[in-house]
């Protein structure tokens, strides 16, 4: 599978109900980062239930569409890659006029998919929705 496959299929999941499916798109434990700081997560049943909590959080804000607009990687080792993927994200109140953001991504081989190991956000979400006027 390649980046763009999988973060094609990483989109659908987001938007869809399976959330298992979803957290198994991710390593045993990873990082997140944004300006706000960073953490570390165990992929766990908390973690499913914060993706069930994100998941209602961008359905009740209008939420409905989330695409990659362009995947760049550079491969770290015959692993790992860096995948820095603009998304593309459709809100209600925004009509056609589709959101872009920037997120990297470190990802690893697992089999024939990969593992998300962490992510860096370039900016928060809940300031970007703020000043667009969905929240």
């Amino acid at each position: 599978m390649t980046t763009e496959q999988f973060f094609t299929r990483y989109a659908a999941l987001s938007m869809g109900d399976d959330g298992a499916a979803l957290a198994a798109l991710y390593a045993p434990s990873f990082f997140v980062a944004s300006p706000r700081g960073s953490m570390t997560f165990a992929n766990d049943v908390q973690f499913l239930d914060w993706l069930a909590h994100m998941r209602t959080f961008n359905r009740q804000h209008g939420m409905h569409g989330l695409s990659p607009a362009a995947v760049r990687e550079t491969v770290l080792s015959p692993l790992h890659v860096l995948a820095q993927v603009r998304w593309r994200v459709q809100f209600e109140k925004t009509g056609d006029r589709a959101v872009e953001f920037e997120i990297a991504y470190l990802i690893e081989r697992a089999g024939e998919s990969w593992h998300v190991l962490g992510y860096i956000s370039e900016r928060d979400q809940e300031e970007e929705m703020q000043a667009l006027g969905l929240l």
